[in-house]
């Protein structure tokens, strides 16, 4: 049922003497922002996928997955345009500028959701709840890197805490429009959250023709307008999400694991790696909850909203049971539950400190009584303290190990390197990337129109990208030479010598397709550098987190280049010497 109002006022007096949803966004956005400017591209299909199209969309360049084929459209235009709104207010010449502003609208985005979130959580479950959610939120290195991300996963992530938010304050309409939306607009699996929110308003409430109605005017409000879109820019008719399920999850077509596989013990790693000690916690808080019921039912008591609490940590455990059994997995497959593991290790403290003080009362020892309540006391801070700790140096770790090709990219737009390409006779620049095509932030980072990315071959044998077609339906040109299957197209690749610059990471060992380029010094010349990690030559634990001073003694790096064809860019200057 809906909160009572005067339950609403109660708790809205009671928490402006803490942390206000206001004060909390503006702290949320500060850091939000710092992932804006200083996160890491760490998966190629926000490049090319999102960016590369948007690219396409706004400067009449970029290129064009297998995904945005006519044949089989399973990607949407309608949710690139949604992000282009921001770009058509702002009068953004520069590429890379119009690159991080809209980042920095995703970020806001991002810290409006958490501050609504943050405040039905304190609405609903109180102070301490609340703070800790906070807390964690604030600390997390997964929100980190999901919070600017341009993927439908992220935009998820944001529908989602807007939907669990509307439901603990009693706004179902909002809430069933929030999982329509990030459905249908952003991530069709992401629907999978809406089943507990579902199950309530069904069973618990009882309200079958509320439920079904909204569902059907949420379902027309986004599917409408996103179906007209992809049909305008398709030349027929298309509705994105359903081409993506029926490729994903009823077989039509090759099937997510072509792009490879992962042991069941990948999304725990990855937790651990981006939620420390928040990520156990918040898998404890089903088995936890449904231990605090059974206490509150032997011994007729309840210190916390038990039946309410349950609902997400089953949709964590819902998103565990679809994704951990999949073989295909990807680190944002993840990013919907990101808030939800927050909140769910916020409820297990609370719960396991609501449940041991129950204990407590009863006849055990005063000594033990007293370090008890002291541990459960400090337990929170603790958690929460080591989570931004942890979480810090993990981001640190990115940063310093990964961050050169959005920082050489950036600096190959220096007037130093575009004055190189200042020549009546050159057309075009042809700017090669070999192994580290999947690296490429995206055209955004060309200088200039006169740039062109080109690939040429390494040891990758799957499906390269294509540049769009330059006809001006080209989004509704099915192009030649694409497949479902990640088969390797040979018409991608580009001659060598024809290579203006090259962008390469230069690690020792070689292979025939992927030599030193660096060493071939009769042809190449680094103009630009930056470290790059060697995971392969670097401790586990001091690539994944920094530790200040003993990271440098037990990592390996190596350079990031931009190389220069000394054989094709050959200066007057040097000409006459």
């Amino acid at each position: 049922k809906k909160l009572p109002n005067l339950y609403l006022r109660v708790m809205h007096m009671k928490y402006n003497s803490y942390l206000s949803p206001s004060s909390a966004f503006v702290i949320l956005l500060f850091v939000r922002a710092l992932s804006a400017f200083f996160s890491n591209i760490s998966d190629c299909d926000e490049t090319f996928n999102y960016w590369e199209p948007t690219h396409f969309l706004q400067y009449g360049s970029g290129f064009q997955t297998w995904e945005y084929s006519p044949a089989y459209a399973i990607r949407s235009y309608g949710y690139l345009f949604l992000h282009r709104i921001p770009l058509l207010f702002t009068n953004c010449t520069n590429k890379i500028a119009c690159f991080y502003l809209l980042r920095v609208f995703l970020s806001t985005c991002c810290a409006l959701c958490e501050s609504y979130f943050y405040k039905a959580i304190l609405l609903r479950y109180g102070r301490d709840v609340a703070l800790w959610s906070f807390a964690m939120l604030l600390g997390s290195c997964g929100m980190y890197i999901s919070a600017a991300a341009y993927l439908p996963s992220s935009f998820s992530m944001y529908c989602a805490m807007v939907a669990v938010a509307a439901w603990l304050l009693g706004r179902y309409e909002l809430a069933i429009f929030s999982v329509a939306t990030s459905a249908v607009v952003g991530w069709p699996f992401s629907a999978a959250l809406g089943i507990p929110l579902a199950v309530d308003l069904l069973v618990t409430q009882n309200r079958p023709l509320f439920f079904l109605l909204w569902s059907c005017v949420s379902f027309m409000c986004t599917a409408g307008p996103l179906f007209l879109i992809d049909s305008l820019y398709y030349g027929k008719a298309v509705l994105a999400p359903w081409n993506i399920v029926l490729y994903n999850a009823l077989g039509n077509g090759g099937g997510s694991e072509l792009y490879g596989t992962e042991p069941w013990s990948f999304y725990f790693a990855n937790g651990i790696l981006n939620f420390n000690v928040v990520f156990p916690l918040a898998l404890l808080a089903f088995p936890l909850l449904e231990t605090k019921l059974v206490l509150d039912w032997l011994f007729q008591s309840s210190t916390i909203h038990t039946r309410s609490c349950r609902a997400v940590p089953q949709m964590v455990s819902i998103w565990a049971l679809i994704f951990f059994t999949r073989p295909h997995k990807e680190e944002r497959f993840l990013f919907p539950i990101y808030p939800l593991l927050c909140l769910s290790a916020a409820i297990s403290l609370q719960v396991a400190r609501d449940s041991v003080w129950f204990l407590l009362s009863l006849r055990v020892p005063r000594r033990l009584t007293d370090f008890a309540r002291f541990f459960f006391h400090w337990l929170p801070l603790i958690v929460c303290l080591s989570h931004a700790l942890i979480s810090a140096s993990r981001g640190i770790a990115l940063y310093k190990g990964y961050h050169a090709p959005l920082s050489l990219y950036q600096a190959m737009n220096s007037r130093e390197v575009v004055a190189l390409t200042e020549q009546p006779q050159l057309a075009e620049v042809n700017l090669c990337v070999s192994k580290e095509w999947y690296r490429f932030p995206s055209s955004y980072f060309l200088p200039n129109k006169r740039w062109k990315l080109r690939f040429i071959r390494s040891n990758f044998r799957g499906q390269l990208p294509k540049p769009y077609s330059t006809y001006r339906n080209a989004t509704s040109v099915t192009p030649k030479d694409m497949n479902d299957l990640n088969k390797e197209e040979v018409s991608r690749y580009f001659d060598l010598d024809k290579c203006h610059f090259l962008v390469d990471l230069d690690l020792p060992v070689a292979t025939e397709l992927e030599p030193r380029y660096s060493q071939q010094q009769d042809r190449w010349e680094v103009l630009l550098s930056r470290p790059f990690l060697d995971s392969s030559r670097s401790h586990w634990l001091y690539r994944a987190f920094y530790f200040p001073w003993l990271s440098a003694e037990k990592t390996t790096f190596v350079d990031y280049v931009l190389l220069k064809n000394k054989l094709l860019l050959v200066l007057p200057s040097d000409q006459q010497e």
